[in-house]
C-alpha cells in the first residue's frame, strides 16, 4: 500500500478546481451563484444546502466572494426581460451530452418553443429524447438557458421544476407565447 505524505495531501487540495461563489438579490429571491473566468456554471435558490449541492455538481471548491455587479445586473435582467440575455456561461463541468442539450436550449429564441425531440435531435442524439428531457430538467442555469421554451410535441408543457407548470406557463406568456 502507498502512502502519501500529507504535504501531499495538501497540495493535492490546493490544487482542486474551483470556481467563486457568492449570493445575490434578484427579483425578490436570493440566489446562491458560481462562476469561472469563462462565464456563470450555476445558478440556484440559496439555501443551507445550496453551497453543498453547487459543490456536488460542478465537482469544483467553491471560493466565496461577493457577486460582481456585472454578473448580478445580467441575472436580475434575466429574471424580468421578455428577451435573452447574452452572457456568457461555463459548461467545463458538464458532460458532453448535457453540454450539447444546454447549448441547443440557448438557441431557441425568446417567444417560441422547441419539442424535446428537437432538443435531441440539436444535440446531435436523436433517440436520446429521454436524457435530453433530463437534462434539461436538471439546468442549472435555469436564469440563461431557457428550459421553459422545451415543451412536449403535442404542445403541452410538461413539467417544469419544482416551481410546476403555473410558472412555465407564466414565463411562456411573458414572452408571448399563446398556449392551448
Amino acid at each position: 500500500m502507498r502512502r502519501t505524505s500529507k504535504h501531499a495531501d495538501t497540495a493535492a487540495k490546493s490544487y482542486a478546481a474551483a470556481c467563486s461563489s457568492g449570493v445575490c438579490r434578484v427579483a425578490g429571491c436570493s440566489l446562491r451563484v458560481a462562476w469561472t473566468h469563462a462565464g456563470l456554471a450555476f445558478v440556484t435558490g440559496e439555501s443551507p444546502g445550496a453551497a453543498a449541492q453547487v459543490r456536488r455538481r460542478l465537482r469544483m471548491e467553491l471560493v466565496g466572494r461577493p457577486v460582481p455587479k456585472v454578473i448580478a445586473r445580467a441575472l436580475k435582467r434575466a429574471a424580468t426581460a421578455s428577451v435573452d440575455v447574452d452572457v456568457p456561461i461555463d459548461l467545463t463541468w458538464a458532460r458532453d451530452f448535457e453540454r450539447d442539450v444546454l447549448i441547443a436550449a440557448r438557441e431557441i429564441p425568446a417567444g417560441q418553443t422547441r419539442s424535446y425531440s428537437w432538443l435531441a435531435r440539436q444535440a446531435r442524439r436523436p433517440l436520446a429524447v429521454r436524457a435530453a428531457a433530463s437534462a434539461i430538467a436538471n439546468n442549472p442555469l435555469w436564469l440563461l438557458v431557457p428550459c421553459h421554451r422545451v415543451i412536449y410535441a403535442d404542445g403541452t408543457l410538461g413539467p417544469y421544476g419544482r416551481k410546476g407548470n403555473a410558472r412555465k406557463r407564466a414565463l411562456l406568456a411573458r414572452e408571448g407565447v399563446k398556449l392551448p
